[in-house]
């Protein structure tokens, strides 16, 4: 009996492979083909449908976005070499400071690149009679703390320092003139002589301000 059955299977197989030698081999291929795609579809979990996934957004390359960032430094670096007449070099070197410290402190890089010039004309190393230092000129016994104990003496902490005075100096005074005035000054000063030179120095802002608005590149 099962030698008989043996039998059977092997000229079922002997019948089986005759026929497909008389199949196309195109059609065998299709064949094939389909059926590992299929096979591919129903190992391969549905994402959209899944409650353990989550479609997200492709991240923007990290090269993409230097790219990006250096276009916009070289672009205000332009701006600011106009509007200020400032060298072409120092203007590429403060420009991603000043884009950053602005970005951050919810100010316009225009703003803050004008209080930067007023007060040390791109001087790195410059110190007041009354002891500020740096491109904002930031007084350290006031600031330094209010600032995390920033390295005042280095250019860029400077001026991120500067930019989070007038962005809280903003938010105590409730307007941007007001806020530019205390900076210059302090903010509780009555004296009408610093109240006057407080006025010129908002003055002079806004003359660059308007030079920002007048700049085409």
């Amino acid at each position: 009996m099962r030698l008989m059955r043996r039998v059977l299977r092997r000229r079922a197989m002997r019948r089986a492979k005759r026929m497909l030698r008389r199949i196309p081999l195109i059609v065998r291929l299709e064949g094939a083909a389909l059926v590992v795609a299929l096979v591919a579809a129903l190992s391969v979990p549905t994402l959209a449908g899944h409650a353990g996934y989550e479609r997200v957004a492709f991240a923007v390359p990290a090269a993409e976005e230097s790219l990006l960032w250096r276009d916009e430094v070289a672009k205000f670096a332009s701006r600011m070499h106009q509007v200020f007449g400032v060298s072409p070099n120092v203007a590429q070197e403060f420009s991603g400071w000043i884009l950053e410290a602005a970005r951050r402190h919810h100010l316009s890089a225009e703003l803050v690149a004008s209080v930067v010039f007023t007060e040390s004309s791109f001087r790195k190393d410059v110190v007041s009679h009354v002891g500020a230092v740096g491109p904002a000129q930031v007084r350290p016994g006031y600031w330094s703390a209010f600032c995390g104990n920033a390295n005042l003496q280095d250019p860029a902490e400077n001026i991120y320092c500067g930019a989070q005075v007038l962005s809280h100096l903003r938010d105590r005074c409730g307007a941007e003139r007001c806020a530019l005035q205390a900076y210059n000054i302090g903010l509780h000063n009555r004296d009408e002589a610093f109240v006057q030179a407080g006025h010129r120095y908002v003055a002079k802002i806004d003359r660059h301000l308007e030079r920002f608005d007048n700049t085409v590149l």
